[in-house]
């Protein structure tokens, strides 16, 4: 009976893609050859190396397909593009990028080349498989569509050769691929075969790897934003995901609401038009339980999909329903849960027909991704012209300065001390192909003087949607739920002071070019430890042998030139603290962005496991034990039992959270981020209370937005912006006991010192919160004296995602200082 039913379930893919041999002579072989086995089989997971070698073969041994190394990834995997289309088109593919250029961005062209650019141009779609590796199907799914698109002459796969360039990205996480191959290998047949990896799939931020494509931290994000924005300019993105077992079996857009303001309305209605053609399509091919304009909102930015569509790109994402990794799954009807949130499963103008329920394979996946595909590529086809179009028409109107524009550029000021910040910042906005100048003269902006040396972001180029979305203060609609945060802005969390230009801007203006980079931000030592980048210089001298010998006068430095500033750091520090990271078994997104943060810093550290924790005598290794935004229950329970190897189950229990006290008690310094913080202040008894959890505050919400910290007074704090900017997630806020509380409590005597407080007023800057005294004038960040020891509460993530650049300081004050 499997058998059978994995065999239609084969039958049912050949019979999307078109399912004939290919009619040229061609001796490259499908990716069931290269397999050795059928695409989507049950139990079956593809690793990255037999994926290379499917493609390799087929650009070498096929005139419609090419292969280019793109880059490495972040474990050193190659990073590959595959192009697809006619053997004529890929003989001129210079050309067609030069078209595509010129209609994403039209401005200085006469109206012949855009005429021209549009009539010799193709459109350029480009597939992105696999990001999320434990969502594994589509790279099996990508390999048969390049046979199918590469091979077939039938429409629309033929028809598609023809009229357009398919960039297909064969995964956008190679080194999760492996990971997660390899584990399910090694787990399959056993109890827990469908077992949450104990690593993060991606190095360091796992599924975020999703949240990272206007940051861009990551080598793959960069080298995707590479891909996009220097070399294709591509009119659509295809982003294929997979999402929970028991909902709809196929999400495809319309994007719920609400809709940020920063698209182009051309490229919402492109969205929209590709997926409920998508619908009909894919209704008429047999696939059931597609539902639209659920879950996914139009709103956030960050994501794959998200950011091209403010860079007047039609972002599409698609979500099938998940397996337990390669093993099929059992639904009975009552298991489906209703994909639009109401009491019972049924039918919906969003959901027009229900799956029943039943078996649901790695190859059901594929076959609704093929049809998808196939529904894509026909839309494309059948009009190529309209989205090369549309395209000119969204990157015309965002260059274009009128009676409307709410703004005409943003400046950023030359004094931001963290010039660091600066850098990247200016570094992010390039790799996305937003053009940034530099005044050579006194600027003069809305009847205010800005000095030479200003950088001025004008908002009539393509792109300006983004740089607004990304610069502006978010007030997220009342009534409406977000998918991910509800507000970002980047240059407050990055600490620097960007100004909005209304009305005019008058001054001599040069185009920055990343070559002006060593000259643009060469200030090594203005500013001291206010520039990030000081930090990594910090960390580098500690390393030093000879830093770590430095005299009370700073003398023994090896390098002549070191800032005062910085000797005097030294000094002050010592030597380099032995830093350990809690990592537990169940993998933790936090944890990663910590060790990010850290390895951006060039601050060592080890990471620390429940054993190692057990074993006691913490202070023979460690001088600072750094705790990320994990649960009480991950802490103190960690895995259950049989969901992993019995190495990796269980928590620190009573051994381990001794160990933690005494390490404390004997002079170690205890960092807890978030989450983690109600165990460490249930463990020490550590008299404060948490007022997002207090009853009064019970109508309080703040989910992924921007808020505004005021420091405290205290050596810690010292030459530090008076108030900063950071996100709020599922962030803590705190008091201390009142005289009347503290006689029923049992807390520990211990000094409390408040580094910094949530701002008394105007305590939310972007996003959304409601009830905001519950926060107003409440401690944000605290630092604890426990006997011998030191603790840091952070009530929030100080290294947000890799987007709160600004306290990164305060994180490595509370490392290396105190």
């Amino acid at each position: 009976m499997l058998r059978t039913a994995v065999a239609l379930s084969v039958l049912m893919i050949t019979s999307i893609v078109g399912g004939e041999e290919p009619q040229s002579q061609t001796p490259a072989l499908p990716p069931e050859a290269v397999l050795g086995r059928a695409v989507g089989a049950d139990y079956c997971l593809v690793q990255w190396k037999s994926v290379q070698q499917f493609y390799r073969q087929l650009a070498d041994n096929t005139p419609t397909v090419t292969m280019s190394h793109v880059g490495l990834t972040t474990e050193g995997r190659e990073f590959s593009e595959i192009v697809i289309s006619s053997p004529e088109n890929l003989s001129r593919l210079r050309s067609i990028k030069q078209a595509s250029q010129t209609i994403a961005d039209p401005r200085n062209k006469s109206a012949e080349e855009i005429e021209e650019a549009i009539e010799n141009g193709k459109v350029i779609l480009v597939i992105t498989p696999t990001m999320h590796s434990n969502e594994p199907a589509a790279t099996e799914m990508a390999m048969q569509l390049a046979w199918t698109l590469a091979t077939s002459q039938e429409d629309p796969w033929r028809s598609m050769r023809e009229t357009a360039v398919t960039v297909i990205v064969p995964s956008l996480n190679p080194d999760g691929m492996d990971r997660v191959a390899k584990w399910y290998a090694k787990n399959l047949g056993k109890p827990y075969e469908d077992a949450a990896l104990p690593e993060l799939y991606q190095k360091y931020v796992g599924h975020d790897n999703n949240r990272d494509f206007f940051a861009l931290t990551q080598a793959e994000s960069q080298l995707l934003a590479k891909l996009m924005y220097k070399q294709w300019a591509p009119q659509i993105l295809w982003d294929v995901h997979q999402h929970g077992q028991t909902g709809a079996r196929f999400f495809v857009p319309p994007y719920c609401d609400p809709l940020n303001e920063n698209l182009d309305p051309l490229m919402v209605t492109g969205i929209n038009a590709i997926g409920s053609r998508a619908v009909m399509d894919m209704t008429a091919d047999g696939c059931t339980g597609i539902a639209t304009g659920v879950s996914y909102d139009n709103w956030w930015n960050g994501g794959n999909r998200s950011v091209p569509a403010r860079l007047n790109i039609i972002g599409i994402l698609t979500e099938a329903a998940s397996v337990n990794y390669a093993s099929p799954v059992y639904l009975e009807p009552s298991d489906l849960r209703d994909p639009l949130g109401r009491g019972d499963y049924r039918v919906s103008n969003r959901f027009v027909h229900p799956w029943p329920g039943g078996w649901w394979r790695q190859a059901d996946i594929i076959r609704y991704e093929l049809a998808f595909a196939r529904s894509l590529f026909g839309t494309i086809s059948r009009e190529p012209k309209l989205w090369l179009r549309q395209k000119l028409a969204a990157a015309k109107r965002a260059s274009t300065l009128d009676d409307q524009s709410p703004r005409i550029a943003w400046l950023l000021t030359i004094d931001n001390e963290d010039v660091g910040a600066l850098e990247r910042l200016v570094g992010i906005m390039h790799q996305m192909g937003i053009e940034i100048h530099q005044s050579k003269t006194v600027l003069s902006a809305d009847s205010r003087q800005y000095a030479p040396g200003t950088l001025v972001i004008r908002c009539d180029q393509p792109h300006s949607r983004l740089v607004d979305d990304l610069f502006e203060l978010k007030k997220f609609p009342e009534y409406e739920d977000s998918y991910d945060v509800c507000g970002w802005s980047l240059p407050i969390l990055f600490g620097l002071r960007a100004v909005e230009v209304v009305h005019d801007i008058e001054g001599d203006l040069t185009l920055v070019k990343p070559s002006d980079y060593g000259e643009l931000f060469a200030q090594q030592d203005i500013h001291g430890l206010s520039d990030s980048r000081q930090w990594n210089v910090l960390n580098r001298l500690l390393l030093e042998q000879d830093a770590l010998k430095v005299s009370k006068e700073g003398e023994g430095l090896r390098e002549e030139k070191t800032p005062a500033v910085l000797k005097a750091a030294v000094q002050k520090v010592g030597q380099m603290p032995r830093v350990g990271i809690y990592a537990p078994w169940q993998a933790s997104i936090d944890e990663g962005w910590l060790r990010w943060t850290l390895d951006y810093l060039e601050m060592p550290y080890q990471r620390i496991r429940n054993s190692m924790i057990k074993a006691g005598r913490l202070h023979d290794d460690f001088d600072v034990i750094l705790i990320p935004d994990v649960r009480t229950s991950i802490i103190e329970n960690g895995r259950r039992k049989n969901t992993a190897a019995a190495s990796m189950t269980g928590g620190l229990d009573v051994d381990g959270m001794v160990a933690i006290e005494e390490f404390v008690e004997d002079g170690g310094k205890l960092i807890v981020m978030e989450s983690a913080c109600p165990w460490a202040i249930d463990l020490f008894r550590i008299p404060l209370i948490d007022t997002t959890a207090e009853k009064k505050n019970e109508a309080f919400r703040c989910s992924g937005s921007v808020v505004r910290g005021v420091m405290g007074e205290h050596e810690l704090t010292k030459d530090l912006p008076k108030s900063m900017a950071f996100m709020f997630t599922h962030s803590k806020a705190w008091r201390v006991p009142t005289t009347k509380e503290l006689e029923t409590r049992t807390d520990a005597d211990c000094q409390v010192d408040a580094m910094m407080k949530y701002a008394p007023r105007a305590v939310m800057l972007s996003g959304a919160m409601s009830q905001p005294e519950a926060i107003q004038d409440q401690i944000a960040w605290a630092k604890v004296e426990h006997q011998q020891g030191t603790i840091h509460l952070f009530g929030f993530r100080p290294y947000f995602r890799g987007w709160t650049h600004a306290s990164f300081h305060l994180l490595m004050r509370a490392i290396l200082f105190d």
